[in-house]
């Protein structure tokens, strides 16, 4: 008898210390694909490309996760992104700098350290029907929100009955001008960089099929962004809208504006295709200086992990180039692990 208590004791202990052991996993994406865009997009000046379409689907994840027991747990996540047709890394060769993070979790929900896709720009991807990805996105940007930032602390509430809060700033030193700029020539100037620490917040509604949520965003240059989102699935089809409202310029700080973006758009799911369609616009109140965006496109799904896509996208307006307002296509295939 006594034996047999001993034995489930060292047995007990062993289940004991492999539960708190650290969980390690590799995921990720692959997306390649032929694609028209405008003029000049590349070295060679061809409005033709081969590699990835999307944005961000070539990368991989190692993440990790310990439990500390006691409800607590610790864990980490490390993204690197890269160009499919040459292995690049997307940007100037830094390894990890789509996210790197070490945080804490418990009932308080969980708090991150590194450097992390902030508040606004966590919350508006998921508003865009192709979910800031291919030529046909209608993803509003975050006028000059900041994208990602580096040196941040990140917190995440507990959902409360589908009520979430999202909360983060950063140093006010050794930010990026490029994650201040989104597709239609909105940045911080390069005169105003590294002034105020980033800070960000967003509240989020999401129960059955609604989901609404509204967000801030005040960047290193003080330039500061607000936004409102919104969605609900109909069952047959979803319906999607972004609003957003800030502050904008270019690198030389020469034009100054007021920007307000807004979207309208909708997924609607036939069997293994997705269709995807949405509308975005751009008003400035410095004169021509609008612009405009159609997307169409779909999903043809070959299994939960891997599918084909089309679309096609059109821009219109007074402050893009002859070049950008080419029709652009793509055509590709994204396999995730």
């Amino acid at each position: 008898m006594k034996k047999s208590l001993l034995a489930l004791a060292v047995l007990g202990a062993f289940a004991s210390a492999a539960s708190a052991q650290s969980s390690v996993t590799l995921s990720g994406s692959l997306d390649a694909g032929v694609r028209r865009v405008g003029a000049n997009s590349t070295a060679s000046g061809s409005d033709w490309q081969v590699g990835g379409s999307q944005s961000g689907y070539n990368n991989f994840t190692i993440s990790g996760r310990e439990d500390l027991g006691g409800g607590m747990n610790a864990f980490f996540v490390m993204n690197h992104r890269f160009r499919i047709n040459d292995g690049v890394p997307n940007s100037a060769g830094t390894t990890f700098w789509r996210n790197i993070w070490v945080g804490l979790g418990g009932g308080f929900g969980d708090v991150r350290l590194g450097r992390i896709l902030m508040p606004l720009q966590d919350m508006n991807g998921g508003f865009d029907p192709f979910l800031t990805g291919t030529v046909g996105s209608t993803h509003t940007g975050g006028i000059t929100a900041t994208i990602r930032a580096n040196n941040a602390i990140y917190y995440r509430s507990p959902s409360l009955g589908g009520l979430t809060v999202h909360a983060a700033i950063a140093a006010g030193e050794g930010q990026l001008q490029a994650e201040t700029a989104n597709n239609v020539g909105s940045q911080a100037p390069t005169s105003l960089m590294n002034k105020e620490r980033p800070i960000g917040f967003n509240v989020r509604y999401a129960a059955g099929p609604l989901a609404v949520g509204v967000a801030y965003d005040r960047n290193t240059a003080d330039y500061k962004t607000t936004g409102l989102y919104g969605s609900y699935d109909f069952g047959a089809f979803k319906l999607l809208g972004q609003y957003e409202k800030g502050d904008s310029n270019n690198a030389a700080g020469t034009a100054l504006e007021d920007m307000t973006a807004m979207s309208i758009s909708m997924t609607a799911p036939f069997g293994p295709v997705l269709m995807r369609a949405g509308y975005v616009r751009f008003d400035s109140d410095v004169a021509n200086r609008d612009a405009s965006k159609f997307g169409f496109g779909g999903d043809y799904n070959l299994s939960k992990r891997t599918n084909l896509y089309a679309t096609i996208g059109k821009s219109t307006g007074n402050r893009l180039t002859t070049a950008q307002k080419k029709a652009a296509f793509d055509l590709g295939v994204t396999h995730r692990f």
